[in-house]
């Protein structure tokens, strides 16, 4: 067995997930993307120069050699802007993105879309590298019940997520199209062939529900199976992954500049100091890392060799 590399089939990026803010404009109910210690007023956005000292202390590290690469030997560093939902940020989310791009990462962006207008999109689509959208349901009444609608109850239609899709590629035709989809209990019998067909993305995630903080719309692996299932039609673009492909095997940084990592409990989380006050290197020493099961999400294609 062995794994070609080549241009078409590099090395996977190391991708780091900034959650830029908890603050959103959504409140899905299974969101584990909350900090009950975390006050708004300590998020580091609050201050540019702060989120300006987190990337450079991060693309310091990461950017060159240091244990992790010679480990997983990465070749790029993709650094993800998550939150909540980070375009709330408005220009400060903008700015840190082009101070990313500046220092050398590959960027990437997961939003529920709501605030990515064509303006926007304009802006930052064609130097985003990978666009990722999460979208859990096209029946408004499912969104609804899962909270994927702001205080107005607007959502994303299916419609106005098409545009949002065709313009990005529009824009970036060699950029990467994500869509992600949070498998529940109330989605779970919900059906995306049909839109998931029209837009084709280049990869479709499929995440079993994590129950980090709120257990309510926790399903069971046969039920998250059979959504996966439902939509074989789009296997060739759809990845799994259930609550063990999600333990300890992403790099994940909070609004506070922490690492941090969901407990194997699904009872919170557990943090590093702050990456500004000891540093990358005993920040990222006080977290674990799978970097195993990181790769596995990543891996190349293998190819028998005759």
């Amino acid at each position: 067995m062995k794994l070609l590399t080549t241009a078409t089939q590099r090395k996977p990026d190391l991708v780091i997930n900034f959650h830029m803010t908890e603050k959103c404009n959504y409140s899905c109910t299974y969101c584990y993307a909350t900090w009950d210690d975390l006050e708004f007023n300590n998020e580091l956005h609050r201050s540019s120069d702060k989120v300006e000292s987190l990337l450079e202390n991060l693309a310091s590290y990461f950017l060159s050699d240091n244990s992790l690469k010679a480990k997983m030997g990465y070749e790029n560093v993709r650094l993800n802007f998550a939150g909540g939902e980070p375009m709330m940020l408005g220009k400060h989310f903008i700015a840190a993105v082009k101070f990313a791009n500046q220092l050398g990462f590959r960027t990437s962006l997961i939003t529920n879309g709501h605030y990515l207008s064509d303006a926007i999109l304009d802006d930052i689509g064609p130097s985003l590298d990978v666009l990722g959208i999460s979208y859990d349901s096209a029946d408004y009444d499912v969104a609804k019940k899962i909270g994927r609608v702001d205080r107005a109850n607007r959502w994303i239609s299916s419609d106005k997520l098409l545009a949002m899709c065709s313009r990005y590629r529009a824009l970036n035709p060699t950029g990467v199209l994500k869509l992600n989809t949070v498998v529940n209990s109330v989605n779970k019998d919900d059906s995306l062939l049909p839109l998931m067909t029209q837009i084709h993305p280049d990869k479709w995630k499929l995440l079993k529900v994590l129950p980090v903080h709120n257990h309510d719309l926790a399903i069971s692996q046969a039920e998250y199976f059979s959504y996966v299932n439902r939509h074989q039609a789009l296997a060739n673009i759809i990845v799994e992954e259930d609550n063990n492909a999600m333990t300890h095997t992403y790099l994940m940084v909070n609004p506070e500049g922490r690492f941090y990592q969901n407990s194997e409990a699904g009872s919170g989380y557990l943090l590093s100091d702050s990456i500004l006050q000891v540093g990358v290197d005993e920040a990222l020493s006080q977290i674990p890392f799978d970097v195993s099961g990181f790769q596995q999400r990543y891996q190349l294609i293998p190819v028998t060799e005759v």
